[in-house]
């Protein structure tokens, strides 16, 4: 077999060249890189990419196919193969993942990520050159899992390069990856190529205009060179009109293929239908046409295909014009002869394709058909080529009821594969008249979940009353309307007060639905979230601890825990339950590295840092911060769409400057995204940095925006910040009401944290003979919970409190202790505070020394040294990191020079946190 091109000359690309060059001389001192070669069609994004394999001993290569696009990891199981063999020494869960990806084995759907990391593991486990051609083309699974890898590649000597086409929608799969632009030749260059292809004498000024006419595109001065006549080349015969360059390629090659026999176009139409199937099929298909490879022989004098069977089209656009360029009927005749030569069952999914493809009128047999391979579709987890086949099979369907049906099925199976826009577009064909029942519950649960997630600004504004519609449209099927009210719940505790409908209207229903199974984990969910709203701390404080209980059972499936595990976050807050709130982050955490889930460990990280941030553990908030930001990246998020700053409530302790200007801009853009927990976070965020601070005052209003005075519920937590701002401020009414709400609130909760935190409250309410044991009362509760922050700031109240008495050897152990743990982990406003105190005891507190850039280990570096230092080897910190074994090992070995350790036994010592 011939590849195009494969020895053909390069002009004009030197600096592409030397681009690639570079990255595989790099990668033979082992470092990686990933490049998008991305231009027009015919630039010659191929040709360089040949050029990189022609130099690389090492290597895989695979090109998108069109008709592959609706296969789930077609493209990444043709890419594979050569390494599959290896797949025994994958870890249990990315082995299992891969192998029903690609076919090879049963099981349920495989998450998305876990295969990316077998691919990764595999791939990486070698220094090679991989080559991935008309990404385009590509199935969206294999367009993400490689994505995926081209991100988590640094330090395995694997260079991963891409070719795409430039497009009017591109999409933000290979976001963070690398782009070298192809661009036109230029003119000298352009020249040169037509001087090498033009036999005969050629007119450079006729040359200058072509170049300039094709702006620089190699294939199209290509063609040209061969198909203009010696005269036109020397301008003696005039030039055909319009040149068949630009967007007029397609229409040139369909042009060019008419000129064939009608054999020909036959088997050039088997081709381009069939492309990505069997060879064997292919033929068994032809046969049933009269066709044979040999009728290809015009086609391939013209080098526009290669292979008899596998065809390779030398071209995408000639394979796009073959199908094009084809009578329906035609298509039609070709796709029913390739359903029936494909016999195999594993291709069943392909022969249901093409069954669709020969059928000119709805059949409901074809349809069901469809129907059934969307469901085999989505259990090797392809849930973009499930919605293709449920789309198709809607359209082929007779009863518009069922096609109604089908048309929901297919944007619920959207917004599974993570494309919300396509699920509105989706819902958007469907007649809403036709849909009743379990069917239109499923439709506004899914646009619910869909407008939110496409970040719509009536999105979640609207969602929690679109789910408890669904709820009712499910009626007598109790398990899924009580899936929507729980996702109403949740919806609700975003929107809060911005919400379409009240949070008692939500708590109405979940009530009533509560009743429909009060043992099972929704039903204890939804009756605590009723009895909180509707009855209070007294009431619901009991019905609460009890949902937490269900939520927190190890018991709870994995898939289960990480949709609801939100809630029981929200319910753990309300009792100040720390060791709920840490036990459901760790597990959540777990659940979702365990199945790959990556979308869902990013939402734990960002759940887990604002709950660290509220209990004053920075260090770890930091933490969850980092590990989000590299879990966004693997996923595709650019830092330009990451907010300029996601945690408030962390900021708040650190108190950056400009930190106050940027409140009352987010608080709009809150406002009209209807995020208004958001709003409210941000205010108690303003609250903690204002009592910080010393600015009393404007704490109190803060956090008067956000507490109902006499109604302790969602933002009770917010209270012992209210003392502390009204007492300070002289408003006394304001405090002694907080402060009875606390006493309620807390003592209905009964966790040590609670106790504590009323304790330090009750110090701040009392006259001298009773504040000290108030004080020392928190500091001991305190100290047996995760309330670090708390804690520290129980000893800043008593230290100030003891130095105003005059106590000044008390004060200085209180405000220096306090201090400590401030600077430990930068929570610089409060730390300000107690050295200002400490200052009017008269000692001399130097401010902290940063780092320097050479010894700082880098959040990577952090996160590498901390799973050492814990004992896991280099390929379990690759699986918890999502990186490769070799990566890990580069990380290490700085982490070991910046701080002077040779072992994993000397970390213990010298890493901190």
């Amino acid at each position: 077999m011939r590849l195009f091109g494969l020895h053909d000359r390069l002009f004009g690309r030197e600096t592409e060249c030397a681009v690639l060059d570079g990255l595989l001389t790099a990668a033979r001192s082992g470092h990686s890189a990933a490049l998008v070669l991305r231009g027009e069609a015919g630039v010659g994004k191929t040709t360089l990419l040949r050029y990189a394999l022609s130099t690389a001993p090492e290597s895989l290569s695979v090109s998108g196919v069109e008709s592959e696009a609706d296969f789930p990891y077609a493209g990444l199981h043709r890419l594979l193969l050569p390494l599959l063999r290896r797949r025994h020494r994958l870890p249990a869960g990315q082995r299992a993942a891969l192998e029903v990806a690609c076919g090879l084995a049963d099981g349920p759907p495989p998450d998305l990520y876990l295969v990316s990391l077998a691919a990764l593991t595999l791939i990486a486990a070698t220094p090679r050159l991989c080559v991935v051609d008309d990404v385009q083309w590509l199935d969206r699974e294999s367009a993400r899992a490689l994505a995926f890898v081209a991100r988590r590649l640094h330090a395995e000597g694997v260079v991963l390069l891409f070719g795409r086409r430039r497009t009017e929608e591109e999409t933000d799969v290979f976001a963070g990856v690398d782009v070298l632009e192809i661009e036109g030749l230029t003119r000298d260059a352009a020249i040169a190529l037509l001087s090498d292809v033009v036999a005969g004498d050629l007119d450079l000024v006729l040359a200058e205009n072509l170049a300039a006419s094709t702006g620089g595109n190699p294939l199209a001065l290509t063609d040209l060179g061969h198909e203009l006549t010696g005269d036109q080349w020397r301008g003696a015969a005039p030039l055909p009109e319009p040149l068949p360059i630009g967007s007029r390629l397609e229409s040139h090659y369909s042009s060019q293929v008419r000129g064939y026999p009608a054999e020909t176009r036959t088997w050039l139409l088997l081709a381009a239908a069939g492309a990505g199937g069997r060879d064997e099929h292919l033929l068994a298909a032809a046969r049933l046409l009269d066709a044979e490879p040999e009728d290809a022989a015009p086609a391939e004098a013209d080098r526009l295909i290669a292979g008899s069977p596998p065809v390779h089209f030398k071209h995408p656009l000639v394979r796009s014009a073959v199908y094009g360029d084809a009578a329906p009927a035609q298509r039609r005749a070709v796709h029913a002869a390739l359903a029936a030569g494909t016999t195999d069952p594993a291709e069943a999914d392909r022969r249901a394709w093409h069954l669709a493809a020969a059928t000119p009128a709805p059949d409901e047999d074809v349809a069901a058909e469809l129907e059934r391979r969307a469901g085999r579709a989505g259990a090797r987890g392809g849930y973009s080529a499930r919605v293709t086949f449920l789309n198709r099979a809607a359209e082929l369907t007779p009863d518009t009821a069922v096609r109604a049906g089908r048309q929901v099925e297919a944007a619920a199976a959207a917004m599974t594969a993570g494309a919300p826009a396509r699920a509105l577009a989706l819902l958007d064909t469907v007649d809403g008249e036709l849909l009743t029942g379990p069917v239109l519950g499923s439709a506004l649960l899914t646009r619910a979940l869909a407008t939110v997630n496409v970040g719509a600004p009536t999105g979640l504004r609207d969602a929690s009353e679109l789910c408890l519609r669904a709820a009712a449209a499910f009626g007598d099927d109790h398990a899924r309307a009580r899936q929507a009210a729980v996702q109403a719940v949740d919806h609700s505790s975003a929107a809060e007060h911005l919400a379409s409908i009240d949070y008692t209207v939500v708590a109405t229903e979940a009530a009533r639905l509560a009743g429909t199974d009060p043992d099972g984990l929704d039903g204890l969910l939804l009756a605590g979230y009723a009895a909180f709203v509707l009855g209070g701390y007294e009431t619901g404080a009991p019905a609460l601890r009890r949902a937490v209980a269900a939520i927190t059972d190890p018991a709870v499936p994995d898939e289960t825990l990480l949709r609801r595990f939100v809630v029981g976050i929200n319910f753990a807050n309300q009792l100040w339950d720390d060791v709920s709130r840490m036990l459901l982050i760790e597990r959540a955490e777990s659940a979702a590295r365990r199945t790959g889930a990556l979308h869902a460990l990013d939402l734990v990280h960002f759940v887990g840092a604002m709950t660290e941030a509220t209990l004053g553990r920075l260090n770890h908030a930091d933490q969850h911060d980092a590990a989000g930001m590299r879990t966004r990246r693997s996923i595709g998020v650019t830092g330009e769409q990451e907010q300029v700053w996601r945690h408030p409530e962390l900021v708040a302790w650190r108190a950056p400057d400009g930190f106050r200007q940027t409140v009352p801009q987010a608080l709009q853009v809150f406002e009209m995204l209807h995020l208004g927990g958001m709003q409210s976070v941000t205010l108690l965020a303003m609250g903690v940095l204002e009592n910080a601070s010393c600015d009393y005052r404007a704490a109190r209003e803060a956090l008067l925006r956000i507490v109902d005075l006499g109604r302790p519920r969602r933002y009770a937590y917010a209270l012992p910040d209210l003392v502390e701002a009204a007492v300070r401020s002289g408003d006394r009414a304001t405090a002694t009401a907080a402060h009875a709400d606390l006493t309620l609130a807390a003592r209905a909760s009964d966790t040590p944290l609670a106790r504590g935190l009323l304790a330090r409250c009750d110090a701040l309410m009392s006259g001298p003979e009773r504040a000290e044991q108030h004080y020392r009362d928190a500091i001991e509760l305190l100290g047996g919970t995760a309330g670090y922050g708390d804690l520290a700031r129980a000893r800043l109240l008593y230290g100030e409190w003891l130095r105003r008495r005059r106590r000044r050897r008390d004060a200085r152990d209180q405000l220096a202790g306090a201090l400590e743990m401030f600077s430990d982990v930068q929570a610089n406003a409060f730390a300000n505070r107690a050295r200002q105190e400490l200052a009017a005891l008269g000692e001399s507190v130097l401010s902290p020394v940063p780092e320097s850039d050479e010894t700082a280990l880098t959040p990577q570096e952090a996160a590498v040294a901390r799973l050492a230092r814990a004992g896991s080897t280099n390929a379990e910190i690759a699986a918890h990191l999502f990186l490769s074994a070799s990566t890990v090992d580069y990380h290490l070995r700085k982490v070991f020079r910046k701080l002077g350790v040779s072992s994993r036994r000397q970390l213990r010592e010298a890493l901190r946190d």
